[in-house]
């Protein structure tokens, strides 16, 4: 994996992180999330990866497609972080 697609994960992690703060102070303890950070920073790292190399690499382009096909028609679609619009 590159040096960028790294960066690029962890100030993403970092952000997802900090929305993060309110629920786990109301649901999460401190050991959760450690537990939890590694898997949000691998998993977005995992994601770009497959984004970057999509097209190009089989296993990128067919997993990335399988999880295109498992999002829920329930979900919302993203928004600008709130956090980022009262800046």
């Amino acid at each position: 994996m590159s040096k960028t697609n790294k960066d690029t994960a962890m100030i993403i992690a970092m952000y997802v992180r900090n929305e993060m703060e309110d629920f786990h102070c109301q649901h999460l303890s401190d050991a959760q999330m450690r537990e939890l950070n590694p898997i949000i920073r691998n998993a977005i790292a995992t994601a770009l990866y497959m984004l970057r190399n999509y097209g190009t690499d089989e296993t990128s382009t067919k997993t990335l497609n399988f999880q295109g096909m498992l999002i829920p028609e329930y979900w919302e679609e993203p928004e600008i972080a709130e956090s980022f619009v009262a800046l």
